[in-house]
C-alpha cells in the first residue's frame, strides 16, 4: 500500500512504512491566515467500543419490529473503511473558518469523487453550535433549512438546529431526511455538542441503502415501484401537546404562505375546522441518482406504526390518518403490516454505529446512507445542518 498526498488535483504516491498497515490519504489546504491544515485518513477500533458497551437491538424497547429473530442481537460495529474517519495531523491553533477549506477538499473527495456514505472529522477545534456553523457556513455547501420537516428541532445558530428534540426513551428509526418531499436535501452533517456517556446509549446507527436494496423482497420493490409512497400529516395549529404544529413545521405563520409552500411542492392540503391540517404527497420510492437506482424512501419511519411503539402515544386510542404521521401506497392503499416488517428487518441486517465524541462532525450523504438514533439515559445533545446538491452528476444526464 502507499500514502497519498493530496495537492490539489494529483494523488502523488508515496511509498511508507505506515502503508503498510492500512491505506492513509493525507488533505491539506490553505487556511485564512495562510498556513495550511493538514487531515489525514485515520482507522479507528470501532469493535472496541462495542464490545466494551454493546447496544441490544433485537428486543430493545420502544424499537418497532424488534420482536423480530431477523433482527440483529447487537449493533455492529462500522466496516473498515466505513465511516472514513479524517484527523489532524498535528493539533490545530486555528479558528473554524480556517478549518473549512481542508474539510470541503475532504467533502469533496470522499463523497463526490469516491461516492461514499459517511465521513467523521474527529480532533478538529470545534466545540460549540457556533462553532460548526462558522466552519459550515465556509464550506461552500448550499445549505438549506428543515422547513416542511415532520421532527421536532430549533434553532442553535446561523444554518444549524438540534439534532432531534425527540425523548431520550425514543429509538428513532432508520430514515433519510425529508425523504417525504421533493426538496430533500444530499448531504446532511451532525456535530456533537455533548456526547452520550459510555454504556448509557443514543448510539448513531448508519444503513447503506446501496445495502439494503439486494435484501428487499423483488416483489415489494416492484410494488412499491409502480405505486410509489403516499406520505400524510396531521399537524394542529400551535397549542399544548405532543404534536408538531402546522407553525412549526412549515416555519410560517400565515396560512396563506404555508399553502403557497405546499403548491411549490406538490403537497396537497385540507384545514380542518379546529384549525388543524392534513397534507399528503405520493412520492416514488426508487431514486435515480449518481447514474444507479436506489432505495429512497421512508414508508416504515413515517407509518403510524412507528408511532404506535413511541412511548408518548403507546395509549392513545388515534385513528391512523390522524397521527402526526401516517404511510400509504400511491394509489391510497394501506401497506401491509408484514410489509413494513419486512423493509424494517432488511434495514436492521446492514445496519451499523457507534457513539460519537465531543467535537465529532459526521457528514453523510443523505441519498445513500440512512440514520438513526438509539434510545439513551443522561445526556447526549447533537447539533445538525442539511445541504442540498449543488452539482450536475454526468452519470445522470
Amino acid at each position: 500500500m502507499s500514502v497519498f498526498r493530496y495537492t490539489g488535483r494529483l494523488f502523488l504516491r508515496v511509498p511508507s512504512l505506515a502503508s503498510l498497515v492500512y491505506k492513509v490519504r493525507f488533505c491539506e489546504a490553505s487556511a485564512v491566515s495562510g498556513d495550511a491544515v493538514r487531515l489525514v485518513e485515520t482507522r479507528v477500533d470501532w469493535a472496541s467500543q462495542l464490545t466494551a458497551h454493546p447496544a441490544r437491538i433485537r428486543g430493545r424497547k420502544w424499537l418497532p419490529g424488534s420482536h423480530s429473530p431477523k433482527f440483529p442481537e447487537f449493533l455492529a460495529p462500522p466496516k473498515d473503511g466505513y465511516v472514513n474517519v479524517f484527523t489532524p495531523i498535528e493539533k490545530l491553533d486555528c479558528s473554524p473558518e480556517q478549518c473549512a477549506p481542508s474539510m470541503r477538499q475532504v467533502i469533496h473527495n470522499v463523497m463526490e469523487r469516491r461516492k461514499e456514505g459517511a465521513l467523521l472529522f474527529r480532533g478538529m477545534p470545534l466545540a460549540t453550535a457556533e462553532d460548526f456553523s462558522r466552519a459550515l457556513v465556509n464550506l461552500g455547501l448550499k445549505l438549506t433549512s428543515y422547513k416542511g420537516g415532520g421532527g421536532i428541532r430549533h434553532r442553535l445558530a446561523e444554518a444549524v438546529d438540534t439534532a432531534s428534540d425527540e425523548p431520550p426513551d425514543v429509538c428513532i428509526e432508520p430514515h433519510h431526511d425529508l425523504a417525504y418531499t421533493n426538496h430533500y436535501p444530499e448531504k446532511i452533517m451532525f456535530f456533537c455538542i455533548d456526547p452520550p456517556p459510555p454504556g448509557t446509549g443514543g448510539e448513531t446507527v448508519l444503513a447503506d441503502v446501496r445495502d439494503i436494496l439486494p435484501r428487499l423482497d423483488r416483489d415489494v420493490v416492484e410494488k412499491f415501484r409502480k405505486l410509489g409512497v403516499m406520505y400524510t400529516h396531521h399537524l394542529p395549529s400551535r397549542g399544548p401537546g405532543i404534536y408538531n404544529s402546522w407553525q412549526e413545521t412549515f416555519q410560517m405563520e400565515d396560512k396563506s404562505e404555508v399553502e403557497e409552500h405546499m403548491k411549490a411542492h406538490n403537497i396537497h392540503w385540507k384545514w380542518h375546522d379546529d384549525g388543524a391540517m392534513t397534507n399528503w404527497t405520493v412520492l416514488p420510492a426508487m431514486h435515480k441518482y449518481r447514474g444507479d437506482w436506489v432505495w429512497f424512501t421512508v414508508p416504515h419511519a413515517n407509518n403510524s406504526s412507528y408511532m404506535k411503539n413511541n412511548p408518548y402515544w403507546v395509549d392513545k386510542a388515534v385513528p391512523d390518518h390522524l397521527y402526526p404521521q401516517h404511510t400509504y401506497y400511491g394509489d391510497g392503499s394501506d401497506i401491509e403490516q408484514g410489509v413494513l416488517q419486512h423493509i424494517r428487518e432488511s434495514i436492521w441486517q446492514v445496519t451499523m454505529g457507534f457513539q460519537l465524541q465531543k467535537g465529532d462532525l459526521l457528514v453523510l450523504n443523505n441519498i445513500y446512507c440512512q440514520h438513526a438514533r438509539l434510545s439513551f439515559t443522561g445526556k447526549r445533545k447533537l447539533a445538525v445542518a442539511l445541504a442540498m446538491q449543488d452539482q450536475d452528476y454526468p452519470e445522470d444526464s
